[in-house]
């Protein structure tokens, strides 16, 4: 019988989250070489007339803790203009648990060893949009998910998973995805995004 190649070795290195800092916060820190291919630019097709779409993994399934995130590297999207980023979790049982949170940041430069990423930034405010000619001053905003729905409740009960969908425009060549265990109890989660140009 052949032997299964060995998955690539992966370690969870501890770091202050900005927007959680009395969470336990890790990132996943693959080897050097999956960290080079995350970084490089992706291909696109020559003549691509219409938009050119991918699949891709931001972060791997993975087991979380509760009132713990976990982040992954930042990955080279440049040249998509939208993500759209699925959080599949493990399905919730009961209304007295939560779900999971998801945060999008975005970088003009890629993850560097001993040096980490330079400008990292998971608030925005867009002009266009959310002007208001009669405020001084705009509040940031921030690119989350909440594990709650608008009206305050979990957005499904049962079945054979738990998946929320975040859309934003990218707004850096590099990507990275943070999820939040927002409940008491170990769960397993990934982010998986479908990119457009």
């Amino acid at each position: 019988m052949a032997k299964k190649p060995a998955a690539p070795a992966v370690k969870l290195t501890q770091a202050v989250h900005p927007a959680r800092p009395d969470w336990t916060y890790h990132v996943l820190e693959p080897d050097k070489r999956t960290v080079a291919a995350l970084a490089k630019a992706p291909r696109f097709l020559r003549g691509c007339d219409r938009p050119c779409t991918k699949t891709m993994t931001l972060l791997p399934r993975t087991q979380i803790q509760g009132h713990t995130g976990i982040g992954y590297q930042m990955i080279n999207v440049d040249g998509y203009r939208w993500v759209n980023a699925y959080v599949i979790s493990d399905a919730l049982t009961s209304t007295n648990q939560r779900g999971f949170t998801l945060e999008i940041s975005f970088s003009l430069h890629p993850f560097v060893y001993g040096v980490g990423v330079v400008g990292e930034a998971r608030y925005f405010f867009n002009f266009d949009t959310f002007y208001d000619p009669g405020a001084g001053s705009h509040r940031l905003i921030r690119v989350e998910t909440s594990d709650l729905t608008s009206t305050g409740g979990l957005p499904h009960i049962g079945g054979v998973d738990l998946t929320h969908i975040l859309r934003v425009p990218v707004m850096g060549p590099y990507l990275r995805a943070s999820v939040f265990n927002e409940d008491t109890v170990a769960r397993h989660a990934a982010v998986e995004a479908y990119l457009t140009t």
